[in-house]
C-alpha cells in the first residue's frame, strides 16, 4: 500500500473524482534537490564507462555529444518535455508527514502504479558524498541507457532531447537524508508542453500547471484522519461521506464489493 498525505479539500476531491493531480516539478518546494540530482546525473554520464562493452561505439559517442549539448546554452532554446510529479509515502501514520502535508492520508493499492506512461521512482536518500554518484551510476545502467538505446535505434536525432527528458525524470529520485523517514515514492509523467491534459490551478499569485490522473476508485482503500482537534467529530462526517462514495462505486461497478474505510491516526493529538 501507498499513502498520500494532504489537506481535507484535496482528500475530498481525490475521493469524489478518483483522480490525483501531478504538479509540474518546477513548482515543487524541493526544487534544489532536483537541480542537484540533475547535475549529478550529468556528471555520472561524463564519467561513466561501464557501458563501453555493452553498447555500440556510435551510441556511446552520441551520448557524449548529447551531454555536451545539454550542458550548453543552445539546448535551453529547444522544445523540452514537461515533467509532472505526485508524491506518496510507504508509511501509514507518520507525524512528520502530518505536519508537512496535511491532516488526511489516503491509502491506495499498489495497483495504482500500473500504467505504461508512468515512471515510478523510489526516492534515494543521500547519506554520504559519494552516494549520489554511485546511485546515479545505477540509474544510468538500469533505466536511462536501455531506454535511450531503444530511442537511438529508432531515430538517432532524438537522443539529446530524450536524454534530457530521462535526466529530468530520474533527477527526482534524489532526496536529502534528513527526509529518509518519509520513505517517499514519486509518480512521474513526462509530456510535451502542448499536451491537452495540462491544467492550471491558483496558488497565491501563481498559476500552477498540473495534470489530472484518473484511477479506479476501488483502489482507494481508506482515509485516515491525522492528529487534529475534534478528531471524532471529523470521523463521523467523513464516514458519512465515505459511505456515499462507496455506494456510488458499487452502483457503477456492480461486479465488485467496495467499502471505503475511515480511521483515526494513532498518534495523540498535539498542537502542531
Amino acid at each position: 500500500m501507498i499513502y498520500h498525505y494532504t489537506d481535507l479539500n484535496a482528500a475530498k476531491s481525490i475521493t469524489e473524482n478518483a483522480q490525483v493531480w501531478l504538479t509540474d516539478y518546477r513548482f515543487l518546494n524541493d526544487k534544489e534537490e532536483f537541480t542537484n540530482g540533475y547535475e549529478v546525473l550529468l556528471d555520472a554520464l561524463d564519467e561513466y564507462r561501464n557501458y563501453a562493452e555493452k553498447y555500440p561505439k556510435d551510441f556511446i559517442d552520441d551520448i557524449a555529444n548529447a551531454v555536451e549539448f545539454i550542458r550548453g546554452a543552445g539546448f535551453q532554446v529547444c522544445e523540452r518535455n514537461n515533467i509532472f510529479v505526485a508524491s506518496f509515502s510507504q508509511i501509514p501514520d507518520l507525524l512528520s508527514q502530518w505536519r508537512s502535508y496535511g491532516m488526511y492520508s489516503l491509502e491506495l493499492d499498489d495497483e495504482f502504479f500500473r500504467d505504461d506512461e508512468v515512471v515510478v521512482l523510489n526516492c534515494h536518500y543521500l547519506h554520504h558524498p559519494n552516494d549520489a554518484l554511485n546511485y546515479a551510476d545505477n540509474l544510468i545502467a538500469e533505466y536511462i541507457l536501455p531506454e535511450l538505446m531503444s530511442v537511438w535505434d529508432r531515430n538517432k536525432s532524438f537522443v539529446s532531447v530524450e536524454l534530457s527528458s530521462l535526466i529530468d525524470i530520474y533527477a527526482l529520485s534524489f532526496k536529502h537524508a534528513a527526509f529518509c523517514d518519509e520513505n517517499e515514492i514519486r509518480f512521474v509523467i513526462s509530456c510535451s508542453s502542448d499536451d491537452e491534459r495540462i491544467n492550471y490551478r491558483v496558488k497565491g499569485n501563481l498559476l500552477i500547471p498540473y495534470i489530472p490522473f484518473k484511477f479506479e476508485p476501488q483502489l482507494l482503500k481508506s482515509i485516515t484522519i491525522g492528529p487534529i482537534d475534534n478528531q471524532e467529530l471529523a470521523c463521523q462526517s467523513l464516514s458519512m461521506f465515505a459511505g456515499k462514495v462507496s455506494e456510488k462505486v458499487q452502483q457503477e461497478q456492480s461486479d465488485i464489493e467496495y467499502c471505503l474505510v475511515v480511521e483515526n491516526s494513532d498518534i495523540p493529538y498535539r498542537n502542531i
